[in-house]
């Protein structure tokens, strides 16, 4: 997938179980690289940073699949972190689609409300 002409490699979480594991457990990402929620259907959603290792930027994207906003340099939480304890991060509006991507990308590419997200088929 490609937001403001740079390319996304993105793994995509489509079940209810992969969505709920999102990047959990993993170490970090390659700059190229992304996870992708398709929520299966538009409403507002809420995340959290359950078994996060590292910092990423939400993209929230509606289902013309234009964002609607971003949550920037949300911070991993700290080992041992009760689930209950664990913040929630909202769209605030309805959304069918996530993108999460590693934290800071966001301003970096210049990713905000009103960008527009294409996809190129793997060769």
């Amino acid at each position: 997938m490609t937001v403001e002409g740079v390319t996304f490699v993105v793994d995509v979480a489509d079940t209810h179980e992969r969505r709920r594991l999102g990047l959990g457990g993993r170490d970090g990402l390659e700059q190229d690289r992304g996870m992708w929620f398709d929520m299966g259907g538009t409403g507002s959603a809420g995340f959290w940073m359950r078994g996060m290792r590292f910092s990423i930027d939400i993209v929230w994207i509606a289902d013309d699949f234009v964002v609607t906003g971003v949550a920037a340099r949300l911070p991993f939480p700290e080992p041992g972190k009760s689930d209950s304890a664990l913040p929630t991060y909202s769209s605030g509006v309805p959304i069918r689609y996530v993108l999460e991507i590693n934290a800071g990308l966001a301003e970096e590419i210049g990713i905000g409300e009103g960008s527009v997200i294409t996809f190129t088929p793997l060769p």
